[in-house]
Order: structure tokens, then C-alpha cells, then sequence
């Protein structure tokens, strides 16, 4: 499957032309220079949680800003890097990471990968968004079962910031999902549920 899935997902952070992110991503990437080789005698991932949140925020920041101008692989990078640190999963922005890299592995056409974030599943899955990346990224393991599942505990959380996770995104999908197991009239099931969602209106007309 094709995915422009919440490719708006950090624009509300950023107020500028793509000229301007990518002079952010320069002096971001000074900065990130700077501080490794500040810290060049010692394990980062050993180092003090400070330490750590500190380099996690800077490489998030720099995945943010490649998600914005669509470059999903390289963001992918930088939110694999920074998650790969002893961080707070309470904190907003190691929330907003774990999603960023589920997003970019799904808009980078590496989805399957995604598959790592069962590892982080217990501290994230009370989020509608992740629950609906997870479908996704069972979808596109063939595991339409599981996806199915996925959407279902999406659509039972409270309204999260991608628009429709909790809702027509995932009821969508959700039918996409019936539909690649042949089970059509489940498939409509979902579809009419995803209400004005054109691309539900879409299948359904299509499939009758």
C-alpha cells in the first residue's frame, strides 16, 4: 500500500518555506556535532539521564525537521537513533518520536520495519495514533487479523493529534483490511463507518 499518511503531523511546529527547515536542519546538526564531541570520552547511551534526554531531544528535532520536508527515510534515521536512548516515555516529545518513526517508516515504503515498535508497545499503546501505525505496520506484515485489532482499540481511544486515528482513518483501514481476506461485506461494514472519508466512499462504490 501507498502511504501520505499525516504527512502535516509536525507542521504545526514550524512556521516557514522548506528553505527555512533545511537552515534549521544545518545549525541542528552543528549543534548535535558540537555536543557528541563534547562528550567524546564517554558512552552516550551510559551517560547520565540529562545527558541522554539532551541528545534524544536534538536528534528528535532533526527527524522532525525531515519529516517536514518529506524526507521520511532520513527522519526514520534520526527517530531510530534517538529512541535507541534510555529516555522518559512520559515525555511529549518521546511520544511524538515514536510516532514520527512509525510514520516515516510507513511513508519511506519501509512499513515492515515498524515491526520493532512492538518492543515499545505497552508504553505507547493508549495512543490512538499508535494503535493505528501498529495496524498499519501489521498490515503490512499480512497480519490483517492483528491490524484489524489494532484499529479497532484506536477507534476506542480519546481523539489524538492525527486527524481520523480514533476514527475514519482506521475504520478505512480497517476495511482494507477485510478486503485483502475477501470478506466484503465486512469490508463495507467498515467503509460506511468511515462516513465522508472519500477514499471509503471510493472503495465502497467500487466494490458495490
Amino acid at each position: 500500500m501507498t502511504y501520505t499518511l499525516a504527512k502535516d503531523f509536525f507542521v504545526e511546529d514550524y512556521i516557514g518555506d522548506k528553505e527555512d527547515v533545511l537552515r534549521s536542519i544545518e545549525l541542528l546538526q552543528m549543534e548535535l556535532d558540537n555536543f557528541v564531541n563534547q562528550h567524546t570520552d564517554e558512552d552516550l547511551q551510559e551517560a547520565a539521564p540529562e545527558v541522554q534526554n539532551e541528545v534524544g531531544y536534538l536528534l528528535y528535532t532533526l527527524g522532525k525537521s525531515f519529516y517536514m520536508i518529506e524526507d521520511y527515510a532520513t527522519a526514520a534515521q534520526y527517530f531510530e537513533t534517538g529512541l535507541a536512548f534510555n529516555l522518559n516515555t512520559e515525555d511529549e516529545f518521546v511520544i511524538e518520536m515514536v510516532k514520527g518513526y512509525g510514520l516515516s517508516l510507513l511513508n519511506s515504503g519501509q512499513g515492515k520495519e515498524g515491526i520493532v515498535l512492538e518492543a515499545v508497545y505497552d508504553d505507547f499503546s493508549k495512543y490512538a495514533d499508535f494503535c493505528m501505525i501498529m495496524g498499519l505496520v501489521y498490515f503490512e506484515q499480512n497480519q490483517f487479523e492483528q491490524a484489524v485489532i489494532e484499529f479497532a482499540k484506536a477507534t476506542n481511544e480519546r481523539p489524538d493529534a492525527i486527524e481520523g486515528s480514533n476514527a475514519f482513518l482506521s475504520y478505512y483501514y480497517a476495511g482494507q483490511c477485510r478486503e485483502k481476506q475477501h470478506r466484503m461485506d465486512e469490508a463495507k461494514e467498515f467503509y460506511r463507518k468511515a462516513g465522508h472519508y472519500e477514499p471509503a466512499k471510493e472503495r465502497l462504490e467500487r466494490i458495490g
